[in-house]
């Protein structure tokens, strides 16, 4: 189980990474400037990746901790888990107030 808690914690790891150097790129609320679709559709798929990180964080975080007395590994993989689920529930936190401040042409309001 240690091993499985800290292979689950370094793939958030890299996924939550990923997907925020990705949003770095693409910027989607930048100047409160209408998106294009592309941007739309790929800030739908990184907040799919983030809520997706926050379940694979909080199997690590499970499985660490049934684990925790196997010795450091199982320590290292509750970490991770943690890390990464911070780093994800921040991201979909930053991507769930991103859309809600969108405004599209022909929107009533």
């Amino acid at each position: 189980m240690a091993f499985t808690a800290v292979v689950l914690g370094m793939a958030g790891v890299v996924f939550s990474v990923s997907a925020w150097v990705l949003w770095a790129l693409i910027r989607p609320g930048s100047a409160g400037a209408q998106p294009n679709s592309l941007t739309v559709i790929l800030a739908l798929l990184l907040g799919a990746v983030w809520l997706l990180v926050v379940m694979v964080a909080g199997l690590a975080v499970v499985f660490g901790g049934l684990a925790w007395r196997s010795g450091p590994p199982a320590l290292w993989g509750l970490g991770l888990g943690v890390l990464s689920g911070l780093l994800s529930l921040g991201g979909a936190i930053v991507f769930a107030v991103t859309v809600a401040n969108w405004s599209f042409a022909g929107k009533a309001g």
